[in-house]
C-alpha cells in the first residue's frame, strides 16, 4: 500500500531552493541525515522528481553494506549516467605514486561533473555515504570544493549515528559555505495521527504508535501494517523486531521465503539475473520465473521496491538485515558460496573484494583458498586504486585464510606492511615486516628477509631506526652477492639512507659507496635509481658538488628510458639544488623548464608542487618578494590538497625565511609557523626555526633559552645532509643574539666554502645568496672585522654576478656593519676579536667614509626592493654613523691642518708660512690640539711620512 505523504514541508522547500539555486549556476550539496527508516531515500527521491520539473538530468549511485564493496562503488555507479566519469576514475591507474595518481583522478572527476553540469545543470544523488569507502569519502569533498560555481546539486544520504570515516571529514564539508546539511526528524504525533487518518485507522492509536516507533517512519509503517491495536513493544529486542519486519513474509510461500533469503545474502540491492543464477546453482529446477514471482510477491507485501533507476531492492536496509539474519547459518554459507562462484564466473577481477567476502562468509574461519586467492586479488586491486585501507582489511583476510604456510604467510605480511606504510600506519607495518621476516628466516628465504627489511624507510624515529638496521643487517648476513647482487645494493642503499637521516654523514657516505659498487652490473633501472638517491643524498654538501651534478643527470637519463617521471623529476630536482650552489641560473631555469613540462605532460601533483617552490625560491634569491610569495602560497594549497602536510610543513618555514629577508617577522604568523613547526620532525635544522623567529621577533631571552642547547652544534655535527642548512641558522641565529662565541665557531667551519652559494644539497627551500656573505655576518659579529669586510666584497661580487639584489642589498649594510665597528673599536679590548691594534685617524676616517657610502647603497636598495624594515635599519645605520664621524675627531678643521702639518715634521713657521698664520697663532693651535689629544709635547704626535714644506 502506498504511504501517505506526511509533514517534510521543510525538506522538501529546502531541496526545491537547491534545485533552483543550482539551476541558476550556484552549487549546492545538501547532506540528508537521519537514523534507519526515517525517509532519506524518499527525500532523495523527491528532489529527482523536482530536478525532472526544470528538465535537470539525474545521477544517482549508492553504498552497500558489503565489507567486498569496490573502493570508488558509489561514483562507479552514478558514472553510468555522466558521460566521462568512468573514464575519469580510472585515471587512479596510471603511473605515478599514489597520492598523485589519487589527486589527479579527484581533480578529472570534478572537471568532468562540471561540465556535466552545464546547461540545465546536474543533480547527483549519493545514497547511504554510511557504507561509502574513506577514498570515495575524499573525493565527495573534493569536487563539493571544487563545484561551488557550476551548476552542480549533490544531494547525499547517511544515516545517523555517522561511522568514524564520515565522521572524520564531515568538519570539512561544514566549512564549505554552500554545503547544507539536512537532518531529518522523526515524525511528531500529529503526523502520525494524520498517517492513521489516511489509513482509515483510528486516530487514538497514534499516542501508542508513535511511543512504540518514536515517530520513525518506517517503523510507524511496519507497526500499522501489522496491527496497531496490538499490545506489548516489538521494538525492544532485536529479535522481537525482526518478527515484527518478518511479518510481512508470511504472505509469501516458501519457496519465495528461500529466495529473498537468497537475495538477502547478496545485499539490499537486488539483480535480478545474479540472483538467478545464484538460486539456480542452490536448485536443480529452473527457477527464474519463481524468482520472478518472489519478487513480485515481495514487492506487493513491501518488503522489496523497486527504484527510479529501474533496480530492484529490498525496502529498507533495515528488513534485508532481518531477513539475512533468519537465514539459518548453514544455508547462509551455502548461499555465500554460490553467490561466490557465480560472481567469479560472471564478472571476475572486477569484484573482487565481494567475491571474496562471500568466500569468507562461506567459509566461517576464513580458511580456504579461494578466499585467499581473491581476497589477494582484492588487496591488489584496491592498492592500484590508492584505496589502501581497503587494501589493508583484504590483506589481512588474505592472512586468516593462508593458514600456517610460513613462506607464503611472509609473502603476504609483506604485502600488509606495504599497504600499511602507504597508508600511514608506520608501528603496524613494521610490525609486520619483523613478524615476515622471522618466518623468511625460518624457511631459509633471506629474499624476503630483505624485502621486509625495505618496505618501511624515510622515517627518522630512533627506535623505528634501530629495528630496520637489524632487519637489513640481518638480510645482509644472508643474502648471497651471486645470486641476490640487486638485493644486497638496495638493502645498502636503505641503510645509507637510514644513516644520512640520522645525521651519521661519513657512515651513509661509505654504505652509499658500497651500494653503487653492488648495483654497477644491475640491469634493473629500480635499482640503480635507489642507490643513486642514497648516494646523492650523502653528498648533500658542496665539496662533493660535481659528483651530485653528474648523479642527477644519470638519474634523469636512467628514469627517461625506464619511463618514470617521478624519477625524472627527482633528477631534475638535484640539478636545481646543484646549480644554486654552484650560483648557474641559467642551469636552473633549464631544470625548471624541465620539471614544468613533466607537470603538464605527466599530471603529477607532485611535479607542480615542486615547480612552484622552486619558483618561490628563484624570486626571493632576485628579489621579486611578492611573487614568491605568491609562489609559496599556490604550493601551499597544493600540498593540501595533494594530503601531504610535510610538504604544507615546508610552507611556513618559507614563509620563516622569507621573514629573516625581509627583517621583519608579524607575531601571529610567528606564533603559528612555530605551533605548525613543532610537530616536525625532532631535528636540529627545524628546532632552530624557534629561537630565530622569537630573535627576529625581538623576543631575546626566550631565543636565548631556546637557542643554548645549539650554540656548540657546529663543531659537533657531522658532514652530511641538512649540514649546509643547519649551520646557516646557527649563524643567523647568533648574529640575531649577537653571539659571539657561536659567530666564530659557524665563522671557522665555514672556511673554504664561501665561493658558493648558501643551498641545500637535499631540496632547496630557500637560497640566500653567496656563503661568503653568510660568513662574513659571522665573522663581523665574532670580531673578526677586517676578515668580515674582505669577505663582504667577496660576497657583493658573488651576488652582482647572479642579480640576487636582495643579499647584494643585505651585504652593503653588513658591509657598513663592518666598517663602523671597526672605525669605533676600542685598542686592546679582549672582548673584540680585532686583527691588528693600529688605530691610526686616518684609517677611523676611511671606515666611516666607506660605512656611509656602503649604507647608503643598502639603503637606496632597500628602498627599490620595497623592504621598509631593512629600509630602517640602514637609515638607523646611517644615524650611527653620522655620530660616530662627529665624535671621532676632537680637532676643529684648522687644527687639523696644524696637526697633519706636525705629523709631518713641519715646525711652527713653516706651518705659519704654509697656513699664512702667524707663529703665536700657530702655537696656540698646538697647545689646544695637545690638550684635546691628551699629550703634553709635539713629539707624542704620530709622525705621517709626507713631504716637508718649505718655507717661502
Amino acid at each position: 500500500m502506498q504511504t501517505p505523504v506526511v509533514g517534510r514541508h521543510e525538506e522538501l522547500a529546502r531541496l526545491r531552493a537547491a534545485v533552483l539555486a543550482a539551476q541558476s549556476g550556484s552549487g549546492r550539496f545538501v547532506l540528508v541525515s537521519g537514523p534507519a527508516g526515517i525517509g532519506k531515500s524518499w527525500l532523495a527521491d523527491r528532489a529527482a522528481e523536482l530536478a525532472a520539473e526544470v528538465d535537470m538530468p539525474v545521477a544517482r549511485g549508492n553504498a552497500v553494506d558489503d565489507a567486498g564493496m569496490p573502493p570508488l562503488w558509489l561514483w562507479r555507479r552514478a558514472a553510468r549516467s555522466v558521460p566521462g566519469l568512468a573514464a575519469a576514475l580510472d585515471t587512479v591507474a596510471e603511473p605515478g605514486a599514489a597520492t598523485e595518481r589519487r589527486f589527479r583522478m579527484f581533480a578529472e572527476v570534478a572537471d568532468v561533473l562540471t561540465a556535466a553540469s552545464s546547461g540545465p545543470g546536474l543533480l547527483l544523488i549519493l545514497e547511504d555515504l554510511h557504507w561509502a569507502d574513506p577514498t570515495s569519502l575524499a573525493l565527495l569533498g573534493h569536487v563539493a570544493a571544487q563545484t561551488e560555481r557550476t551548476g552542480l546539486l549533490i544531494v547525499a544520504t547517511a544515516r545517523e549515528p555517522a561511522g568514524d570515516d564520515l565522521l572524520a571529514v564531515q568538519p570539512d564539508w561544514l566549512r564549505l559555505p554552500h554545503v547544507h546539511f539536512l537532518s531529518v526528524p522523526a515524525f511528531s504525533e500529529p503526523e502520525v495521527r494524520y498517517w492513521l487518518e489516511c489509513r482509515h485507522l483510528p486516530a487514538e492509536y497514534a499516542p501508542r504508535v508513535h511511543a512504540r516507533t518514536d515517530g520513525n517512519p518506517l517503523l510507524v509503517r511496519l507497526v500499522i501494517d501489522s496491527d496497531p491495536a496490538r499490545s506489548g513493544d516489538p521494538l525492544i529486542e532485536v529479535p522481537g523486531f525482526r518478527r515484527l519486519v518478518l511479518t510481512r513474509l508470511d504472505h509469501l510461500s516458501p519457496e519465495q521465503i528461500d529466495i529473498l533469503g537468497t537475495a538477502s545474502v547478496l545485499g539490499e540491492r537486488i539483480d535480478v539475473d545474479l540472483l538467478v543464477r545464484v538460486y539456480e546453482s542452490v536448485r536443480t529446477e529452473s527457477v527464474r520465473e519463481r524468482v520472478l514471482r518472489a519478487l513480485d510477491a515481495a514487492t506487493a507485501a513491501g518488503i522489496v521496491r523497486r527504484f527510479a533507476e529501474g533496480a530492484n531492492g529490498f525496502a529498507h536496509a533495515l528488513i534485508r538485515d532481518a531477513v539475512y539474519a533468519d537465514l539459518a547459518p548453514s544455508r547462509r554459507a551455502v548461499l555465500h558460496r554460490a553467490a561466490a562462484v557465480t560472481l567469479a564466473e560472471t564478472c571476475g577481477d572486477g569484484l573482487a573484494g565481494l567475491i571474496a567476502t562471500h568466500w569468507r562468509q562461506a567459509s566461517g574461519c576464513g580458511e580456504s583458498s579461494s578466499c585467499l586467492y581473491w581476497s589477494r586479488v582484492a588487496a591488489r586491486s584496491a592498492r592500484a586504486a590508492a584505496a589502501y585501507a581497503e587494501a589493508i582489511r583484504f590483506g589481512q583476510w588474505a592472512i586468516d585464510a593462508a593458514g600456517s604456510a610460513a613462506e607464503e604467510r611472509a609473502e603476504l605480511l609483506i604485502d600488509l606492511a606495504r599497504d600499511e606504510f602507504a597508508d600511514g600506519r608506520i608501528a603496524d607495518s613494521l610490525e609486520h615486516c619483523v613478524r615476515a621476516s622471522d618466518l623468511a628466516e625460518q624457511v631459509g628465504r633471506p629474499d624476503l628477509l630483505a624485502e621486509a627489511g625495505l618496505v618501511v624507510h624515510g622515517v627518522t624515529t630512533p627506535t623505528v631506526m634501530t629495528q630496520l638496521d637489524h632487519l637489513c643487517g640481518r638480510a645482509l648476513q644472508q643474502l648471497d652477492p651471486a645470486e641476490h647482487a640487486d638485493l644486497i645494493a638496495r638493502i645498502l642503499a636503505q641503510r645509507a639512507l637510514s644513516a644520512a637521516d640520522r645525521g651519521a654523514g661519513a657512515e651513509a657516505r661509505r654504505l652509499s659507496e658500497q651500494a653503487m659498487r653492488a648495483a654497477e652490473g644491475s640491469t634493473d633501472p629500480d635499482v640503480a635509481l635507489d642507490v643513486i638517491h642514497a648516494r646523492h643524498l650523502s653528498l648533500a654538501t658542496t665539496e662533493y658538488l660535481e659528483e651530485r651534478t653528474a648523479l642527477a643527470a644519470r638519474a634523469i637519463e636512467i628514469a627517461v628510458d625506464a619511463e618514470q617521471p617521478l624519477a625524472q623529476l627527482w633528477g631534475y630536482v638535484w640539478t636545481t639544488d646543484a646549480a644554486l650552489q654552484r650560483g648557474d641560473l641559467p642551469a636552473f631555469d633549464n631544470a625548471l623548464d624541465h620539471i614544468e613540462l613533466l607537470a603538464d605532460r605527466r599530471k603529477l601533483p607532485v611535479a607542480r608542487w615542486h615547480l612552484l617552490r622552486l619558483r618561490a625560491t628563484r624570486a626571493a634569491l632576485v628579489g621579486e618578494l611578492d611573487a614568491a610569495l605568491e609562489f609559496d602560497a599556490a604550493a601551499y594549497e597544493l600540498s593540501l590538497g595533494i594530503g601531504d602536510y610535510s610538504l604544507a610543513g615546508l610552507h611556513h618555514a618559507f614563509r620563516g625565511m622569507h621573514a629573516v629577508i625581509v627583517g621583519h617577522v608579524d607575531r601571529t604568523a610567528m606564533n603559528e609557523a612555530v605551533t605548525a613547526l613543532a610537530f616536525a620532525p625532532k631535528i636540529p635544522i627545524a628546532q632552530l626555526f624557534s629561537p630565530m623567529m622569537h630573535a627576529l621577533a625581538g623576543d631575546l631571552d626566550e631565543a636565548r633559552a631556546l637557542f643554548e642547547p645549539f650554540r656548540s652544534l657546529p663543531d659537533t655535527l657531522e658532514i652530511g645532509p641538512r649540514w649546509n642548512g643547519t649551520v646557516y641558522s646557527v649563524g643567523l641565529v647568533a648574529e640575531l643574539l649577537d653571539d659571539a662565541d657561536t659567530a666564530d665557531r659557524v665563522y671557522r667551519v665555514l672556511a673554504g666554502r664561501e665561493h658558493n652559494y648558501a643551498a641545500d644539497g637535499t631540496g632547496a627551500l630557500i637560497c640566500v645568496g653567496s656563503l661568503a656573505r653568510v660568513r662574513a655576518d659571522n665573522a663581523r659579529v665574532a670580531g673578526h672585522l677586517n676578515a668580515a669586510i674582505d669577505l663582504y666584497r667577496l660576497g657583493l661580487t658573488m651576488d652582482t654576478e647572479i642579480g640576487a639584489h636582495p643579499f647584494i642589498a643585505l651585504g652593503h649594510l653588513g658591509l657598513a656593519r663592518a666598517h663602523l665597528a671597526r672605525a669605533t673599536r676600542v685598542p686592546g679590548d679582549p672582548g673584540r676579536r680585532v686583527d691588528d691594534d693600529a688605530d691610526p685617524h686616518a684609517e677611523r676616517v676611511t671606515d666611516l667614509s666607506s660605512a656611509r657610502a656602503a649604507a647608503e647603497q643598502a639603503a637606496t636598495a632597500f628602498r627599490r626592493l620595497h623592504m621598509p624594515h631593512r629600509l630602517r635599519q640602514a637609515d638607523d645605520l646611517l644615524a650611527a654613523i653620522t655620530t660616530a664621524t662627529r665624535t671621532a675627531d676632537p680637532l676643529t678643521a684648522r687644527e687639523r691642518e696644524v696637526h697633519d702639518l706636525v705629523a709631518a715634521g713641519a715646525t711652527n713657521r713653516e706651518i705659519a708660512q704654509r697656513l699664512v698664520l702667524s707663529e703665536r697663532t700657530v702655537e696656540t693651535h698646538v697647545r689646544h690640539i695637545l690638550a684635546k689629544l691628551g699629550i703634553t709635547t709635539r713629539t707624542e704626535i704620530p709622525r705621517r711620512p709626507a713631504e716637508r714644506p718649505h718655507s717661502g
